[in-house]
């Protein structure tokens, strides 16, 4: 496998999925040229194709490497979309950073993709495409996916670094077998990020792997103003928005709010979780706050066991403020 990747510094920029495919390219070149270090573009469906933006990105800058958070293993076939990660790395040699997932269930199921047994089935997905990226021709008759015979033309000049986005036990330790990078979930916190490592190194273990062979990165819920308390109160109805849409999960479970949190999602929603919500969900779980404020969540953070974070903000007029300050007083800091 190869090494797992690294940057220059470790904060980079999830573009949002409102941006229309035909910004990406303008966006892109901007944000390498504030000195972001990386960027990712995810697959939200029904939004943006994140392959598609991944290559106009990748087209309009000059060096930042650039990935996709998570496209799901399951909507397409790992014969299609080894064959697409390997034009994408030819065309864009050392700059290309495939992220694979299982991707969301309620999104699986509208498309009737949802497998029975999801472990299973990404366990083939990514195991075909790795397969498939170095150069073998695979023949696979699993329990979701069935491959012929099957080689790329065109497979990859290099090793191609792969990021798994998973969150539940299983799921973590078969990043652990199979992945170069884990992506844990957005805003998980220092308490799920220490419980994600642990479950990857068990899969580590299992494959024969060193832990230097994982690198580790998440996606963050990020606001940053010179009023450190004006950035708090602009973030708190976001991760009230977030929390209340994806409910008690894994990451709940690991930091501890899942029963509290499921009592203001039961008593009214978003507006209660908002609401009631204690200060150091928003405090713990964010990066919010003045940019000397951000600068040493990021360090605990980093301390955690992350290698690099990549921020974003569902606002645009948030995100380019929270874009210019993170360039200009959070990364020459780091």
């Amino acid at each position: 496998m190869p090494a797992p990747p690294r940057y220059a510094h470790p904060i980079g920029v999830s573009l949002g999925d409102m941006v229309p495919p035909e910004r990406i390219g303008a966006r892109a070149r901007e944000l390498e040229r504030l000195g972001f270090s990386h960027l990712m573009i995810p697959e939200d469906y029904f939004y943006e194709p994140a392959l598609v933006c991944t290559t106009l990105a990748l087209g309009a800058t000059e060096s930042v490497p650039i990935g996709t958070s998570i496209v799901s293993g399951m909507v397409r076939h790992p014969a299609v979309l080894a064959m697409e990660i390997a034009g994408i790395s030819r065309a864009f040699p050392g700059r290309f950073r495939p992220g694979i997932g299982l991707g969301l269930p309620e999104w699986l199921r509208q498309m009737g993709f949802m497998p029975e047994k999801p472990v299973a089935a990404l366990r083939e997905s990514v195991g075909a495409i790795r397969r498939l990226l170095a150069g073998e021709t695979v023949s696979l008759e699993g329990t979701h996916f069935s491959l012929d015979e099957i080689a790329i033309t065109h497979p990859p000049t290099e090793d191609v670094p792969i990021a798994m986005g998973v969150s539940g036990p299983m799921l973590l330790r078969l990043a652990g077998e199979l992945a170069d990078t884990t992506l844990f979930a957005a805003s998980a916190g220092v308490d799920y990020f220490r419980f994600g490592r642990e479950r990857v190194e068990r899969g580590l273990a299992r494959a024969g792997r060193p832990p230097d062979a994982m690198a580790y990165s998440t996606i963050a819920l990020t606001c940053v103003d010179r009023d450190g308390a004006r950035a708090r109160e602009a973030l708190r109805p976001m991760l009230g928005g977030f929390l209340a849409e994806f409910g008690v999960n894994t990451m709940t479970d690991a930091y501890g709010i899942s029963d509290e949190l499921a009592a203001m999602i039961e008593r009214g929603g978003e507006g209660a979780v908002t609401a009631g919500m204690p200060d150091e969900w928003l405090e713990d779980l964010t990066l919010t706050g003045s940019p000397d404020e951000v600068v040493a969540k990021i360090r605990w953070w980093l301390e955690a066991g992350l290698d690099s974070i990549c921020i974003f903000n569902p606002d645009p007029e948030l995100e380019e403020r929270t874009i210019a300050l993170v360039a200009s007083d959070v990364i020459p800091k780091l």
